[in-house]
């Protein structure tokens, strides 16, 4: 299968094969054993709050951020604070526009019946995967697909795993499980890593999550570390990885 979309102004073209696919699953293979890890924990977590195995899977399949949906847990007691709920998922839950407006270029030819559902799986493992090999020359929006895909099985498969576990463990906190999370995201942060300039936006972002985290209530930190640390890589970064400048891979 080989779909090939041109922009209006025909220079740029996506293409998009079921072998582009497959490469973005290979690649995104270490993630999302890692996200297995956690999804198993997220798993847990929900069972012991309450969170039936059908609420669990359909929490996973329409809310799909693992992040937000972790905050969320930590609200649910009976009767449900709705609008604490919905208002850290939200914030949390932000950072996807950010993601996806990175990912705009790479697929604003393709269809937007097949860009939506593309969107709605994009995880922020998976997207690091594919945004850094398009950095190294991918032209091939299966491998889009096909990263983000396999993160999007991996964690449905361990939630409801961990979930099918129950209450037989304990707090999985107590023994550290919960720090999987944190792990992954650092290893997404440094396999991004090109030269000595990408520390300035990160450091940045990290700067400023952390003074919002004692200025501001609840998790706006989140989205002001994550535009902070955009505003300054934008402002003061070098086009010199830009995309137009990169060889296009062969599909």
């Amino acid at each position: 299968m080989t779909i090939v979309s041109r922009s209006d102004n025909t220079t740029s073209t996506t293409v998009f094969t079921a072998s582009g696919v497959r490469r973005g699953i290979a690649a995104a293979v270490p993630f999302g054993i890692g996200v297995a890890v956690y999804g198993v924990v997220y798993g847990l977590l929900a069972r012991q709050v309450g969170l039936s195995f059908l609420e669990n899977l359909l929490m996973n399949v329409v809310v799909f951020g693992g992040a937000s949906q972790t905050a969320a847990l930590e609200f649910w007691t009976y009767p449900l604070p709705i609008l604490s709920i919905v208002t850290t998922t939200l914030l949390i839950n932000l950072r996807f526009v950010l993601l996806g407006a990175a990912a705009r270029p790479w697929l604003e030819s393709l269809p937007r019946r097949a860009v939506y559902p593309m969107l709605h799986v994009m995880a922020d493992e998976g997207w690091a995967v594919a945004m850094n090999e398009r950095r190294r020359g991918e032209r091939d929006a299966g491998f889009f697909l096909g990263a983000n895909l396999f993160i999007g099985v991996c964690w449905i498969l361990a939630i409801l795993s961990g979930h099918a576990i129950g209450g037989g463990v304990g707090d999985p906190t107590a023994v550290g499980l919960d720090f999987a999370f944190t792990t992954i995201f650092a290893a997404i942060l440094f396999s991004g890593y090109r030269q000595a300039f990408d520390l300035v936006p990160w450091g940045a972002a990290g700067a400023a999550a952390l003074l919002a985290s004692w200025i501001l209530p609840g998790t706006w930190y989140v989205l002001v570390g994550g535009i902070f640390g955009f505003a300054v890589g934008f402002l003061f970064g070098t086009p010199a990885l830009a995309p137009a400048t990169t060889p296009e891979r062969a599909p």
